[in-house]
């Protein structure tokens, strides 16, 4: 068999060959990072912190043959869990356990804040591990918790804001899937962001099952090269989605778009004091999964909606329906290859999945974080400490050592995304890649 029938293998080759990282290129390769670097190790990680764990994660990271055996690895998360909810002084208790950064790691950083949205309602440690991997002091965090969360769960998340001044926590909703009261509790803290106090460049929503693909540096470099231009998946809305509301316009035209979005605090200072915003709302509660119609109907109806860093969705669904052209296969860093990087997720039609179906959504497992960690996307979505939890500690330790020791990264390929050509005025005919329109997060094969 040739290399042009092995599509994944020349993918593999020329990210290799175009990467100018030493350390990346050994990840390609398969070579020890170790028989590079040294053993990774965060030197300022005392071992009492949970992500301090002894597993060597070279041969996940390296994909080597060592890999499978870490499908079985286990460790005991639910001590540390009871520990908190027993604890007199969580704040004392989660700095024990839990790495938070105390300072920007770069004046970039420092100068570019971010903010980040939560909902979550279980797995205290998991959610607890994936804040202290998100958390920088520089930035702003807002917190919902579902209503369907347990007593204790609750105290210790809305104790947070005593240990951390720049997260701000609120009880929500009970909500269940398909319903309204999933984007209330989205929608709450993303206006409360929008409406606080703190310099924020650019909003990301993040859920419970979550991990960064990308550090803070690489986040705000992709941030600055999106340009003000919102960042949300593009679908046609589905007609059983109407439900009571079938054969009554709605405020603008909807469409699908996936849970997560990356935000510009103009987009979002707008959208908030938008009395057609607020329309939309109270229709979308009586449709179902309104959670997957809010953020590109509204990023997707300009000049309908005048939102800084809109564009025109229909358009895009019309070049995907006359384009004669093939998706990307490549889709790394270097080479975005789509035009959606908001989080990455791959449901039960799209591949094989490495861990577990939950839900029509792959959970993660050791198998997938080879090629999860080439990814361009922003996040992860979903993994699990209840799910072979090597993959999640072992993204986490990457993300982590990545931060202390950064490497090259150029996101010029970000700013040649079609959504951000648009908005910087480009006329749909002129795109550097059109090809990267073509699949939404729920395409299928």
């Amino acid at each position: 068999m040739s290399l042009e029938d092995r599509p994944f293998e020349r993918s593999r080759n020329l990210r290799i060959e175009n990467c100018s990282d030493t350390r990346a290129k050994a990840i390609f390769k398969g070579v020890s990072i170790n028989e590079i670097t040294g053993t990774r190790k965060h030197s300022e990680m005392p071992t009492n912190y949970i992500e301090a764990v002894n597993i060597n994660c070279d041969p996940v990271i390296n994909n080597t043959i060592e890999i499978v055996k870490y499908r079985e690895w286990k460790y005991d998360f639910k001590r540390f869990e009871k520990e908190i909810y027993k604890s007199k002084n969580v704040c004392e208790t989660i700095n024990k356990y839990f790495y938070f950064e105390k300072k920007p790691l770069s004046e970039e950083e420092e100068k570019f804040p971010l903010a980040f949205g939560f909902v979550m309602y279980k797995d205290l440690v998991q959610v607890l591990l994936e804040l202290s991997l998100f958390y920088h002091p520089q930035n702003a965090y807002c917190i919902t918790i579902d209503g369907t969360a347990s007593r204790p769960f609750k105290n210790v998340i809305m104790a947070l804001p005593k240990c951390f001044k720049n997260i701000s926590t609120f009880i929500g909703k009970r909500s269940q899937w398909g319903t309204y009261g999933i984007l209330d509790n989205v929608y709450n803290c993303f206006k409360y962001l929008a409406h606080l106090k703190h310099d924020w460049k650019y909003y990301q929503y993040l859920s419970g099952s979550d991990l960064p693909l990308r550090t803070n540096l690489e986040m705000v470099r992709i941030m600055k090269a999106l340009n003000g231009s919102i960042n949300s998946d593009i679908e046609e809305y589905e007609m059983d989605r109407y439900r009571t509301m079938e054969g009554i316009h709605p405020p603008v035209p909807l469409f699908k778009s996936a849970m997560s979005v990356s935000m510009p605090r103009a987009a979002a200072n707008y959208i908030v004091r938008s009395q057609k915003v607020k329309r939309l709302l109270r229709y979308l509660s009586h449709t179902w999964i309104p959670d997957e119609s809010f953020w590109t109907s509204i990023a997707g109806n300009a000049p309908l909606l005048r939102v800084p860093g809109s564009y025109r969705a229909r358009d895009i669904i019309w070049l995907r329906k006359h384009m004669n052209m093939n998706p990307p296969w490549e889709k790394t860093t270097s080479s975005v290859g789509t035009t959606y990087i908001g989080r990455y997720q791959v449901w039960e039609w799209q591949k094989v999945c490495g861990g577990q179906i939950k839900s029509w959504s792959c959970v993660f497992g050791v198998l997938d974080v080879p090629d999860i960690i080439t990814r361009p996307e922003l996040i992860v979505h979903k993994l699990s400490l209840s799910v072979e939890p090597a993959a999640f500690m072992c993204i986490l330790k990457e993300i982590r050592y990545r931060s202390h020791n950064p490497i090259e990264f150029d996101a010029t390929s970000y700013s040649e995304m079609p959504t951000v050509e648009l908005y910087s005025g480009k006329r749909i005919t002129e795109l550097t890649h059109p090809e990267w329109l073509l699949q939404s997060s729920f395409y299928r094969g």
